[in-house]
């Protein structure tokens, strides 16, 4: 199976002051969509290469980024423009932007800070994700040719059996999906985390809406610090499906059960009839 690594198939090179230019790469796709975190991990990349220049202090990692997809990226060169905001000894904003055949397809908000190893929260309401082992967990599909997903083979991703029954038509009607990832080359970092923050299928595969056309509309992504080495637990949850709308939370831990980053998504969703 073919697997490129994150920080290749992320890799940005500047260009100009505030340009860059990167190759968006086919494997961290869904069909033939990039896939939104791996969007998000792009653009970071580009935003902490710019906060570095001129910046008075070193902010190596993207701390907290918002994106809004306005179009659909093509797959191959992308150019990023990348503006610094405000410049900060603890964090620095910048804006980016994303834009494949001279179209403009992503725009984001970028905070860039200084992440610490994982340690225990001072206080949490976020009780880590009841998961089976990682070897009891059911494989997704890669190549199914229904609807191929290149990234699932990329992340390695297996979930858990007791919330993939949408895939065999038994949906929990629970609205939540759960899973491992493991991003290559094995020891997560920032941008390992912003691609599972979108890694899961939509939880709504879990009310019964499997197959259905779900696009991102906008994505924020926090990041709470760095993982620890190994699998990263993740959950996906629908909050509320309606009017063609639908906003999840995502939440995501390291193998020791520290919550590492959190993500917010409204998406659009066609609902069947009434």
């Amino acid at each position: 199976m073919r697997v490129v690594e994150l920080a290749k198939a992320s890799t940005v090179e500047r260009t100009g002051p505030g340009r860059y230019a990167a190759t968006l790469d086919g494997g961290w796709a869904i069909g033939t969509k990039p896939n939104g975190g791996y969007l998000l991990a792009v653009l970071a990349r580009a935003a902490v290469a710019e906060a570095a220049d001129g910046g008075v202090a070193e902010l190596p990692h993207p701390a907290a980024v918002s994106a809004h997809f306005l179009a659909v990226p093509e797959i191959g060169p992308a150019e990023l423009t990348v503006e610094v905001l405000r410049h900060g000894r603890t964090a620095t904003q910048v804006r980016a932007t994303m834009s494949t055949g001279g179209r403009l397809c992503v725009a984001a908000l970028v905070t860039c800070g200084r992440l610490r190893p994982a340690a225990e929260p001072y206080w949490s309401s976020v009780a880590p994700a009841e998961l089976p082992a990682e070897e009891d967990c059911v494989p997704a599909p890669v190549g199914d040719p229904r609807f191929p997903v290149p990234l699932f083979g990329e992340i390695g991703l297996r979930m858990d059996p007791a919330s993939a029954g949408f895939a065999a038509g038994r949906p929990s009607m629970a609205g939540e999906l759960r899973g491992w990832a493991r991003i290559a080359p094995g020891r997560p970092d920032p941008y390992a985390v912003l691609v599972a923050l979108d890694c899961l299928p939509p939880a709504t595969f879990d009310l019964g809406l499997a197959g259905s056309w779900v696009p991102t509309l906008e994505l924020t992504a926090y990041l709470r610090s760095l993982p620890a080495d190994g699998p990263l637990r993740v959950r996906q949850r629908a909050r509320l499906v309606a009017d063609g709308r639908v906003d999840e939370e995502c939440d995501v831990w390291d193998c020791r059960g520290v919550l590492v980053g959190s993500a917010h998504q409204l998406a659009a969703l066609r609902l069947p009839p009434a």
